[in-house]
């Protein structure tokens, strides 16, 4: 236990200075300082701190990170989003929670252009609440799968979290959103059947059917009207399965197009002004996050701290998966507080020497990682997507928001059950 005690006087510094309201960025970096100083003498740590933040971060393979940024901000822009709803309200309007679905569809559709779950919740509050509740839905369902159709945002890629993970962990990012495809895919499918079957049980939760009929050439129209989604899709998840494109260049690519689809509506130039403000600020926060969180690492590993903690796991003779799992379950708690990207660079310098050390498959532990976070940012009291969703439509009430949440948090549980027990759901489309 004694060899534990410096790595633990870092974590709990982190955890103070977190209390008290540090930025995270700067209580990662004072942290790893701490360890730094704790067991190297101060004339390396001033060479190491000189240095530190330009070597961490002067990788080419991160410009990845504001490209999809912008492609995101620049698709929303283009009003893409609603396209994406409108498509999935003619397809499957007429179903027995037909708007709902749709909402689930459209979220989908934009998580392929647009990488983050906050950004995903807003826009699609933003389309699809206001005519849920115009149709006469219950306000928990309507805002329950605005919230959850979200976290599909941080799945399909391309993924803000899986980015950093594969910058963290160093895992081969195409891998990670190769394994991403299919398990995405399926929680889109669970989402809709599950509130299929919530609305047959209660039909008062989605008001009147939607009678509307569309025929065939009309639904073709949609997709058709729909073609800037499919050309982003095609340029950035399209190129990346395909083998065609690095995911720096498809990056590349969809970041084009989205700016394309901007330049052709009007209000062009404030939305280019405002979309590059925005990635800018966002590109400059996450990258002090992450030489913040390579300093905590740094001082960390130290310390010795993730090898002693690895070789205690080790000893509890537990299978890697039960061993994964009690990982995850405080992710299920810190989701209700932090977001994704800050979570990832706070506990992976931890848990992944873990992982590594019991066997488990890296590319699949990013992909429960990433579904923890999310069920914690559904889940009450303090999931972050419901009060994104609360704060788009300030008329819904918290309490109803937080309540249409809890179906969609069994149906998550479902999901990593059974990408744990069927790994090869995940992996099959990686492996050698």
């Amino acid at each position: 236990m004694e060899l534990l005690i410096p790595g633990l006087i870092i974590i709990g510094l982190l955890l103070a200075l977190l209390t008290f309201g540090v930025p995270i960025a700067f209580a990662l970096a004072a942290a790893g300082i701490v360890g730094l100083v704790m067991e190297r003498p101060w004339r390396g740590i001033e060479f190491l701190l000189s240095t530190f933040a330009y070597a961490n971060t002067a990788h080419f393979a991160y410009v990845v990170l504001p490209l999809f940024l912008f492609m995101g901000h620049m698709a929303f822009s283009a009003g893409l989003s609603r396209r994406a709803f409108q498509l999935g309200q003619q397809l499957l309007g007429r179903l027995p929670g037909g708007l709902a679905a749709a909402t689930i569809v459209g979220c989908a559709a934009f998580s392929t252009i647009c990488g983050s779950s906050v950004a995903t919740a807003s826009t699609m509050a933003k389309v699809a609440l206001p005519e849920m509740l115009r149709h006469g839905y219950k306000q928990r369902l309507a805002a329950g799968c605005v919230a959850a159709g979200g976290t599909l945002g941080v799945l399909i890629p391309p993924s803000g979290i899986l980015v950093i993970y594969s910058i963290i962990t160093q895992v081969s990012l195409l891998k990670l959103f190769l394994a991403a495809f299919i398990p995405g895919l399926f929680t889109a499918i669970v989402y809709i059947a599950g509130i299929w079957l919530m609305v047959k049980r209660d039909p008062s939760l989605a008001g009147p059917p939607v009678t509307e009929r569309y025929t065939w050439r009309q639904n073709g129209r949609a997709f058709v009207q729909s073609w800037e989604v499919l050309l982003l899709f095609a340029a950035v998840t399209g190129t990346i399965y395909l083998g065609i494109a690095t995911p720096t260049e498809a990056a590349a690519l969809g970041a084009f197009f989205a700016l394309m689809a901007v330049l052709r509506r009007p209000g062009r130039w404030k939305n280019l002004g405002d979309g590059l403000r925005e990635t800018g600020s966002a590109t400059c926060s996450i990258f002090a996050l992450i030489i913040g969180a390579g300093l905590f690492s740094l001082g960390l590993s130290t310390t010795q701290f993730p090898t002693h903690l690895a070789t205690m796991a080790a000893g509890l003779d537990l299978s890697p998966t039960m061993m994964i799992v009690l990982i995850l379950l405080p992710y299920l708690i810190l989701g209700m507080f932090l977001d994704g990207i800050s979570m990832i660079l706070i506990t992976m310098p931890i848990v992944f020497p873990i992982v590594t050390h019991v066997g488990f498959d890296p590319i699949l532990f990013g992909l429960l990682v990433t579904k923890a976070v999310e069920i914690g940012a559904i889940t009450p009291p303090v999931g972050l997507n419901a009060f994104v969703v609360k704060s788009a439509a300030p008329e819904l009430s918290l309490s109803e928001v937080f309540r249409g949440c809890v179906p969609f948090v069994f149906m998550e549980l479902f999901i990593v059950a059974v990408m744990i027990g069927f790994p090869d759901l995940s992996l099959f489309l990686v492996r050698d």
